[in-house]
This record gives C-alpha cells, structure tokens and sequence, in this order.
C-alpha cells in the first residue's frame, strides 16, 4: 500500500533523527523541506477535441468518477479542477479542459482559456479518439496554441490514443482478455505512426488506451512517471488508481522522491551527510521494499 503524505513525512523524518543528532534548526528544515516534496499537487492539464474520451480516461486512471461523462453532449464547457486527495494528501489537481472542435466561437474563447492555464501545468495529456480520421482540428490546436508556450517553457506532454476498442474491426477486439484483435493492432500501429508523422513526435511519446476496457492505463501511468521530473513523480503514484500502478511506476516514483529527499538533506546537512547517508538510505530501502 502506498504511504500516506502524513506518513511518509513522518518516517523519513524519524529516520534522519534516529540516524544521527540534528540541531534544532536542521530538524526543522528538514521537516519543512520534505512535507513539501510528500505533499506535492501535480497538475495535469486534459486537452483534446471534444468528445475524444478525456473525462473517461480521468475516472478511469484515478479510480474515482471525478468527471461527468455524456456519450452525446461535450460535457467539460468550462475548465474544471480535480484536487484528488483521497489519501489525506494534497493529493493531484487534474484540470479537464473544453474540447476543441465543438464550435468555432468556442474555439476562440477557448484560445485564450489554453494560454492562462499552460503556466499551471507540470503535464499536458493530449487525448485523441484512435478512430477519428480528422486530425486537422487537433493539429491546428496544438501547433498555434501549445507549441509556442512549450518553446517558453518545458511541460512535457504525451499524446493518448483512447478508445482504441473502437478501431475498426471492432468485433475484432479480445472480449477475454481484453486485447486489440489481430488486425487491430495493424490499424493501431498505423494510427500511432499517423500520430508521430502528423505532430513530428517519436513514437515513444504516444500511448494507447481504452479506459471501459482497462487497457492501456498501466503502461500510461508508467509513462507519465517516466516524463515527469522526480520531484513530481510521486504525486501521480500516490494518487492513482494503484490498479494501475505497477511495480516499474512505483519503484521510479519512489526513486524520484527519494532523490529529492536527498538533495534537501545535503544542503541542510552539509558536513554530516556523508555518515548520516548510508543509515537513512537502509531505512528508505525498507520503506518502499527495494
């Protein structure tokens, strides 16, 4: 089970305490530093045409219905926030944002909504249907509206196929195990290699999934682990779904916060952490189980 923030401040801070003396100060430093990094909110920004299965993908990656979902309407008209902390942390803000491609004077108003929330965003999720053959839309989009503030600005994004159940022939599709059929998987490795052409990204940065069915999700979350920068890697660990969280995502998440923990250690510590290192380092094995 994965810690909570409460819990994890607590016993990396115990761990230091017993590993050798701390002054008054240090203690208090060190404590400070790492509620800061256990209690980390990332922002993940949802954007994609309406319609594509963001709200779907959001329930289905953070194992709670935090998003309204309508198989005819585009539900998201305005921006919504999902701060998920069902862990007693400040848990994850999820923002969903209106779909592109709904209408054109939504299109416009929307411009300017994308540009006042990119700055909020550690990640940027991408959500395109794997059967829309129209990726004109999506193309204009991320081209004037996200690759200028990317230019500025480092967020890393990934592109998410969803619904990939949907590719024709859906009869095609694995009732069992649930799986691309045969001649699925050709149309989707055709789809993902479309997507790299069209938005000149390497494959690597295009992900699969189909959220009724569960596909997908956990290579997601491995993904998106991957991306992030290690201080940001735990929030999306402790948050998700743990259905989906493999032992790869754990382990790299925990690592990343690991590594924080220890860069704020050296600078509040300086002479004493050479000998103080290899006590905590022994706790911290035994707290993630590496």
């Amino acid at each position: 089970m994965t810690p909570t923030p409460q819990t994890l401040g607590t016993t990396l801070l115990a761990a230091f305490d017993q590993a050798g003396a701390l002054t008054d100060t240090q203690r208090e430093q060190l404590r400070e530093r790492i509620e800061e990094i256990v209690h980390y909110q990332a922002v993940v920004g949802i954007l994609g045409k309406t319609g594509a299965g963001k709200s779907s993908l959001c329930n289905a990656l953070f194992g709670q219905d935090v998003a309204e979902v309508d198989d005819v309407a585009g539900c998201t008209r305005y921006p919504q926030e999902f701060t998920l902390a069902y862990k007693n942390g400040k848990g994850i803000a999820l923002i969903d944002v209106p779909g592109v491609g709904e209408t054109t004077d939504k299109d416009s108003e929307y411009a300017g909504l994308y540009q006042q929330l990119l700055p909020e965003m550690d990640l940027i999720l991408w959500v395109i249907k794997a059967d829309d053959r129209a990726l004109s839309i999506d193309e204009h989009c991320y081209r004037t509206l996200i690759q200028p503030y990317l230019a500025q600005r480092d967020i890393p994004v990934l592109f998410v196929l969803s619904q990939v159940d949907k590719l024709e022939p859906y009869r095609d599709w694995d009732t069992v195990l649930h799986l691309p059929g045969t001649d699925q998987a050709k149309n989707l490795s055709r789809k993902q290699i479309q997507l790299s052409q069209v938005f000149h990204i390497p494959l690597s940065q295009i992900c699969a999934t189909a959220a009724s069915e569960g596909y997908g999700l956990t290579t997601l979350i491995e993904q998106i682990i991957t991306t992030l920068p290690k201080q940001k890697k735990w929030a999306i660990a402790r948050e998700a779904n743990p259905e989906v969280v493999s032992s790869t995502a754990y382990h790299s998440a925990s690592q990343g916060l690991w590594e924080s923990v220890k860069d704020v250690a050296k600078a509040v510590l300086t002479e004493t952490w050479d000998w103080v290192s290899s006590t905590v380092s022994r706790w911290v094995d035994k707290l993630f189980g590496w």
